[in-house]
């Protein structure tokens, strides 16, 4: 033999599918050249497997073990199948098939791979149910003219031709990608065990026999990981927006990896193009994956998508989505149902609230231009009514709770569309529930957005109010720069317009005691007490005699600054007003500890607290129980000062309270000290200095936002005329009158003209000094500026017709009366310059006076 082999056989002209070399046959058959081909099978055309997945190690596991071969605890009722689903470009199709080529190598599915994919047809026409049998059942090779012409004999024919293939060579795995809903894999459920059925599926089945595997984006350090490979991984700054801005979504985050590739892993053109939101979807290619799932639904569905493009937030639910789409809450219910079913929208959290992702929420932006302006004028007024309606409602509280994100974003768009009278109806209580649970930052965005409202509608008294309360917590905050600046922005809207606002002299008594006038801002306080009590507003009566008390005291005047607190405390108590009775027992304990009284130092401290944790405010409570623990430490009771302290630093950093935060940290320190623990104390107060260095400096944080901006240019040209007409007509009259002094009288007059010309001068740059900072403290020069000079003009006018009417008129008397009184008025303009330039030597001398006494 030699090797040869004892039979050859050669083939040609046909095609064979399995052959066997035997010794012996009983029985060939032999197809002529006319003859019928025996049918083809074609289980072996899986697509090709992916590259490795990043941040899919937990669903692969999972898709594993669902997939895994028969197991002896197997039930029948056990699922036969598996569903993936997810939003577009997830990552769906890649999971699939790198498991299925995974269980291939595994050996669990011998018999092969049944793939088919029912997103190669249009959306409007996806395949329906008869259409993938037929397709399946061609692989298993029945040729199309014995397919039954209907539906329930192709499922028959489909399960049987499963069975006898699994019984001669093993397992199948069926797999079809981008499945539209059930109705299409529902019918290719196999009946034997042995098989398993996998789909892809932007909806989630309501089926039974089918487990479902949601995917979900990737985590923030899976994106940048998928992302390193095509840029600099030590740049993670970059990295980390780049996969914001693809909102961790595996298809686009694969999109900007081949683009840095392109691009030489440079970010910055990448980042310039994602940036700007109208274009992310396009740059990202995404447009069409989200046109796929929206071309799907019902019409209601789809105008629902749409409307809620004008959603303020992220999280939404029903009774919003309801507002915005002008649909019943049932048929709202059922279409968002929908849309998570689709995963358009996620589930948010246990109020059963939907959370929009960040691209799809784009994409709803973007299909909000199919609607008619009209349409979403409406849409957003419904909306707003909506949220004026819950703002209003006599507990605002736990529906603020889910919802102060969105309602906070409302306002921004309600003084947009110039809907002012919603502003305040949502922005007033929001902003109560935001000052109760110490929202600062929150709360400062949201008075921007209310003094913006304010200057559109010329409502000045309500911007000074509302200027002084962004002051207020700007200093809370310790930003000292934009206290001042909305200090004088306050003054300023004063100045510009002839009103007198109730808030006029405790914005003003602030102003003084920051620069230091102690002496005005007590009266100025006093005078704001009279007003209020003049309005029957209690509760700005007591923050004006609270104040008061401050200034007397600062002012080394115990005696009335401790009346001053004990009648803020009896009206606030008589009020019922527990935030503002718990501020004035605070002063009460701080004043008798300062006179050696601890015990009615501990009773009104405790009195404070009570009161704050009545009102339910965070940083009131927080306050009450550190000022409590000031008192022990000054009372050289350490023991009963650290429980409190500990108290309050954990109630601090649990509301990102870091003024107070720090106040409890320093009142640590001193608490070691008078325990003797000079180390901990040392290093405590290493750990705080950075803290304590920018407080001292005076730096505002930068996540605070900046103080609005001024009213618009044409109000002011138009304003600043009318207010500066007096120093310019004073000026022209001035140097008329120097001219005819030096052409006529000599050179007496003239001199005397020319220093009054110079003293018009300053006083004209004065005015717009005080036109620009809005600083008047004076009271002749608020009145000169405020009521535009009308005062000062009339009276000279006055003094010049009485001059005249004489019969002999005395030209050197009447310029002589006349330039007194310019000069009293261009003096009292001036004052407030050298005024300030003498604010650093008088508190070095009433320093030392102090120190002397």
């Amino acid at each position: 033999m030699s090797g040869e082999p004892v039979f050859r056989n050669e083939f040609s002209g046909g095609t064979a599918e399995t052959v066997l070399q035997v010794g012996h046959a009983d029985l060939v058959n032999v197809y002529g050249a006319n003859a019928a081909a025996p049918p083809r099978r074609a289980l072996a055309g899986l697509p090709a497997r992916p590259g490795p997945l990043v941040g899919r190690e937990a669903p692969t596991r999972s898709l594993l073990a669902l997939l895994g071969p028969e197991r002896p605890d197997r039930s029948s009722t056990d699922p036969r199948g598996v569903v993936v689903t997810g939003q577009g470009g997830v990552g769906k199709t890649s999971l699939a098939l790198d498991v299925a080529h995974q269980a291939l190598e595994r050996g669990w599915f011998p018999g092969g791979v049944l793939y088919a994919d029912a997103g190669t047809l249009p959306a409007d026409r996806p395949p329906g149910p008869e259409e993938l049998l037929s397709a399946f059942l061609r692989m298993l090779g029945v040729p199309g003219g014995e397919l039954p012409p209907h539906r329930i004999g192709l499922e028959a024919l489909f399960r049987s031709q499963l069975k006898t293939h699994g019984t001669q060579y093993g397992a199948v795995l069926v797999l079809l990608d981008n499945a539209a809903d059930e109705t299409q894999f529902t019918p290719l459920l196999p009946a034997d065990p042995r098989h398993r059925l996998l789909v892809t599926s932007r909806t989630r089945p309501g089926t039974r026999d089918m487990a479902v595997l949601p995917l979900h984006v990737l985590t923030a350090r899976d994106s940048r990981a998928l992302l390193s490979a095509a840029h600099d991984p030590g740049e993670n700054e970059e990295l980390d927006e780049l996969a914001t801005l693809c909102g961790h979504l595996p298809l686009a985050l694969g999109v900007v990896r081949a683009r840095l590739d392109r691009e030489e892993h440079d970010a910055a053109p990448l980042l310039s193009a994602l940036r700007p939101q109208r274009d992310r979807l396009g740059e990202l290619g995404l447009d069409a994956t989200f046109d796929l799932s929206y071309r799907k639904f019902d019409e209601p569905t789809a105008r629902l998508l749409r409307m809620l493009g004008l959603h303020p937030g992220p999280l939404l639910d029903a009774a919003s989505a309801s507002a915005l789409s002008g649909l019943s809450p049932a048929r709202t219910r059922r279409a968002l149902d929908r849309l998570r079913d689709a995963h358009l929208l996620l589930s948010g959290d246990a109020s059963g609230q939907y959370r929009f992702h960040d691209l799809t929420r784009l994409y709803a932006q973007a299909r909000l231009a199919d609607e008619s302006d009209g349409a979403r004028s409406e849409a957003l007024g419904r909306l707003l009514d909506h949220y004026a309606d819950e703002a209003g409602a006599a507990d605002p509280g736990p529906w603020f709770e889910h919802h102060a994100a969105a309602a906070a974003k409302a306002v921004g768009m309600a003084v947009a569309a110039d809907a002012h009278e919603r502003v305040a109806a949502i922005g007033d209580p929001l902003l109560e529930f935001l000052t109760k649970r110490a929202q600062l930052v929150e709360s400062l965005h949201l008075l921007a957005d209310l003094v913006a409202s304010a200057q559109r509608e010329r409502k000045f008294a309500r911007q000074i109010e509302l200027l002084g309360k962004m002051a207020s917590r700007y200093g809370d905050l310790s930003c000292w720069e934009h206290q001042m600046t909305c200090f004088e922005a306050a003054n300023l809207v004063n100045v510009r317009h002839p009103v007198r606002v109730r808030d006029w002299h405790d914005v003003n008594a602030d102003v003084a005691a920051m620069n230091g006038d102690l002496t005005a801002a007590i009266r100025r306080r006093r005078k704001a007490v009279s007003l209020w009590r003049w309005d029957g507003d209690t509760g700005r009566e007591v923050d004006s005699r609270i104040a008061l008390g401050d200034h007397l005291t600062e002012a080394h005047d115990p005696d009335r600054a401790r009346r001053a607190y004990r009648d803020a405390a009896d009206l606030a108590e008589s009020a019922t007003d527990p935030v503002r009775a718990a501020r004035a027992h605070r002063r009460l304990a701080k004043d008798a500890g300062n006179r050696g009284e601890w015990a009615a130092a501990r009773s009104h401290g405790v009195t404070a607290q009570e009161f704050a944790v009545r009102s339910g405010d965070v940083r009131a409570t927080v306050t009450a129980v550190r000022a409590r623990a000031d008192t022990e430490l000054l009372a050289s009771a350490p023991r009963a000062a650290a429980p409190l302290l500990g108290d309050a630093l954990e109630l601090a950093r649990a509301h990102q309270l870091r003024g107070e935060e720090t106040n409890c940290q320093l009142a640590l320190v001193r608490l070691h000290l008078a325990s003797g623990e000079r180390a901990l104390a040392s290093e405590l107060l290493d750990s705080i200095r950075p803290l304590i260095e920018a407080r001292e400096a005076r730096d505002a944080p930068p996540e605070v936002p900046p103080p609005p901006p001024p009213p618009s240019q044409p109000l002011t040209r138009r304003d600043r005329a009318r207010t500066l007409v007096g120093p310019a007509a004073g000026v022209l009259w001035a140097t008329g009158c120097l001219v005819a002094g030096a052409t006529v009288d000599g050179s007496g007059p003239a001199a005397l003209w020319g220093a009054h010309l110079g003293l018009t001068v300053v006083g004209a740059w004065a005015a717009r000094r005080y036109w620009h900072h809005g600083i008047a403290p004076g009271k002749l020069n608020s009145l000169a500026v405020a009521s535009q000079l009308v005062v000062p003009m009339l009276a000279m006018g006055v003094l010049w017709a009485i001059a005249l009417s004489t019969s002999q008129p005395d030209p050197t008397a009447v310029m002589t009366v006349t330039a007194a009184c310019l000069l009293l008025i261009q003096m009292a303009l001036i004052w407030s310059g050298p005024r300030h330039l003498m604010k650093r030597p008088y508190k070095w001398v009433r320093s030392r006076l102090h120190t002397a006494r």
